[in-house]
Formats: structure tokens, C-alpha cells, sequence
């Protein structure tokens, strides 16, 4: 069980430096007009240590905040900037909608702008797909959608095919996903394989680096064989 919740704060961290190394290739892979929308030259502003005080401890426990918030600027509409939420969901949470649900107005009532919520999902769970929370109380009633990307239910064919670097991180993720049913032999191929795929594709080097370290260490081995044989 230690094992397991220290795979997923490395996991976690692993994702949070690849979304800041790529972030421009994640707007243009959820958003494909994202060029003609954000003013991605600006660059952007990372607000999530600014978030510790909206999300305090409870009961001891660790401090609850998003996995990103992100300033971006814009080219159209009646605001300069607007916010890009990120979360990265490992699990099954019978209570993830209702956390989206809560940091979307905690996040609104401190900035007082548009805010775009997108949750990657990266368990295994078929079953597990949340994209609502909603609530009716006499007469009240609030439906709070957010934007949703379930890894497992992904085309491999289409995301290799795909030039846009984040397809990479997609790819290692669903790697990872079938890598709990392979002996290290087999995972240790697929891995490689994925790791050719990166190399063919035309991207800078800093991009490059970044998405290899997330796939050295988002897939797991058992054996320090193949740990320490996998090329960094």
C-alpha cells in the first residue's frame, strides 16, 4: 500500500513538470482552435501556490489543492486573461465531481473570471467517468459540467499518429494503464517502442527531455534490470 500511494505523489509531481514543459501542447491538443483563442506568445503564470490558502488541511490531513491552475491570455472575448484548471485523476473518488464542483467556486470567487475546467483521468476503471456534479434543493438547482479525458478509453493507433508532443504523455499514461497486465519483458518493448515514436517526432529538445523523464518514471518496472536498462 506504501508502495502504491508513493507511486502516485511521484506519479503527480511527474505530471505537474510535464504540463508546465508542454502546457502550450496541451491547449492545442484539448483545444484545437487554441491558436486563434490564446495568446500563447504571452506565455503563461502558475498560480498554484497562490491556491494553498483556498484548499487549507482537514483533520491533519495534507493540503487540498488543484494539480493546476494556469493563467492564460487571450486574443478574443471581453476579458484579457481567463484560467485553465488541470486535474489529474489516478482513482476511483465517488466524490471527484463535487471537488471539481468546489474548486471551480472557490477559484471563481477569488479571480472573478472565466475558468475552464479539464480532468485527465488515469485509472483503470471503465466504469469511472464523472463529467457532473449537480444539485436540487427546494428550487435551487445547480448542473456544473467540467471537460473530461478518460486515458484508458483512447485510440493508440490515432494518438501515435497524432504530432501534437501531449499525445506522448497520453500514450505513456495508457502504457502505464496496460503495463499492470505485462510481465517487465513485454513492458519493457512497449516502452520502447514508445520511446522510438518520440524521437520521430519533430520537437525541440527541452520538449523532448521533459517527455522522457515522464516516461522513465510514470512506467513502472519491478525488476531494477530493466529499470536501470531502459535508456534516459
Amino acid at each position: 500500500m506504501k508502495q502504491k500511494q508513493s507511486y502516485r505523489r511521484t506519479d503527480d509531481a511527474l505530471w505537474k513538470g510535464l504540463l508546465e514543459n508542454i502546457f502550450d501542447d496541451f491547449l492545442n491538443f484539448f483545444f484545437p482552435n487554441a491558436r486563434q483563442i490564446f495568446d500563447i506568445e504571452k506565455g503563461f503564470t502558475y498560480l498554484d501556490k497562490e491556491l494553498a490558502d483556498l484548499f487549507p488541511a482537514d483533520d491533519g490531513k495534507a493540503p487540498k489543492h488543484v494539480d493546476k491552475l494556469v493563467r492564460v491570455y487571450m486574443f478574443t472575448g471581453e476579458v484579457t486573461w481567463i484560467l485553465v484548471h488541470i486535474e489529474v485523476q489516478g482513482q476511483k473518488d465517488k466524490d471527484f465531481a463535487f471537488r471539481m464542483f468546489t474548486y471551480y467556486y472557490r477559484i471563481l470567487d477569488r479571480y472573478r473570471v472565466p475558468i475552464t475546467a479539464v480532468a485527465i483521468m488515469t485509472d483503470s476503471d471503465s466504469k469511472f467517468h464523472p463529467t457532473l456534479n449537480k444539485s436540487n434543493f427546494m428550487g435551487t438547482e445547480v448542473h456544473f459540467y467540467f471537460n473530461t479525458y478518460k486515458v484508458s478509453e483512447q485510440d493508440e493507433g490515432l494518438l501515435s499518429q497524432n504530432d501534437n508532443p501531449f499525445a506522448i504523455a497520453v500514450l505513456t499514461a495508457l502504457s502505464a494503464i496496460k503495463g499492470r497486465k505485462l510481465d517487465d519483458e513485454k513492458l519493457y518493448a512497449l516502452k520502447y517502442k514508445l520511446l522510438r515514436n518520440l524521437y520521430r517526432r519533430n520537437i525541440s529538445q527541452g520538449k523532448i527531455d521533459s517527455l522522457l523523464l515522464f516516461l522513465q518514471l510514470y512506467v513502472h518496472f519491478e525488476n531494477t534490470e530493466f529499470k536501470i536498462k531502459f535508456p534516459l
